[in-house]
């Protein structure tokens, strides 16, 4: 079996390493991307080609872990071309999910089966982040992926409940993640670093300050990322508004425009 990735990040590496391990062949392109994405692919012991088309075409399983803004010209590009199964791992809305899936379905049946929505919850260099699937009955083909040491979980049929469950705790975690930043702000302003830890620690639990600064570490390293995956959580409740408590969506957007304006 051969999986390619179409972008290689954390994601992708993290990943890579697990199937590595569990004897399967994989591979990606290093063609026009970054330095620091190149340095991170040839380290990594995968198998690197020529092209991301030449990605697409040899793999049996096809994944996308790229920007939220990258997602749907991505699948477009090259989820298009496998032959078998394009999982799409990318923290999107259920409604960029379903312009994805209408593509495929606009090519052909087959094209529209073979499309899986995938989201990892939890870190994923955690012994306990899943990754969880829906999409038709081919994302149960992809259980087998248990064997090569991913954690995956179909939690539906329909192509959209994957994104679903991640757009719901994204917005809670998110919202949690910019309001632990700005009171650290605040409290490093006042040279009161170690008292913000420590009165924050008998509430929440002495966890509470490791749980506290990874938050706030993983924020400087990729809040442009988190800054696009709040763009498509906002997509997600307009679309969803139904009554007037999801229309203000107040917080979500002060998180949005907390996570812009970090330099």
């Amino acid at each position: 079996m051969k999986i390619g990735f179409i972008g290689f990040g954390e994601v992708a590496s993290t990943i890579s390493k697990k199937l590595l391990d569990n004897n399967v062949d994989v591979l990606s392109s290093i063609n026009g991307r970054s330095d620091k994405t190149k340095k991170l692919a040839k380290s990594s012991g995968i198998d690197l080609v020529n092209s991301f088309e030449d990605v697409a075409l040899s793999s049996d399983i096809l994944i996308s872990t790229v920007s939220p803004f990258e997602a749907l010209e991505i699948s477009k590009k090259y989820g298009i071309l496998t032959n078998g199964i394009f999982l799409d791992l990318n923290n999107i809305s259920p409604k960029t999910t379903l312009e994805i899936f209408d593509f495929f379905k606009g090519i052909n049946e087959k094209k529209s089966s073979n499309f899986i929505k995938g989201s990892i919850i939890g870190k994923i260099s955690s012994k306990n982040q899943i990754i969880y699937l829906s999409g038709g009955e081919n994302s149960n083909d992809l259980i087998l992926l248990k064997d090569y040491g991913l954690n995956i979980k179909v939690i539906g049929s329909n192509i959209t409940d994957a994104s679903y469950i991640k757009m719901i705790r994204s917005i809670y975690s998110k919202s949690l993640t910019a309001v632990t930043y700005e009171a650290f702000k605040i409290s490093e302003s006042l040279n009161m670093e170690d008292e913000f830890f420590e009165v924050l620690s008998i509430t929440e639990g002495k966890d509470f300050e490791i749980q506290a600064r990874s938050r706030i570490k993983s924020l400087k390293n990729s809040h442009e990322r988190k800054y696009e995956e709040m763009i498509e959580i906002l997509k997600f409740l307009e679309s969803i508004q139904s009554s007037n408590d999801f229309r203000a969506n107040n917080m979500i957007k002060a998180t949005k425009n907390k996570f812009k304006d970090i330099k």
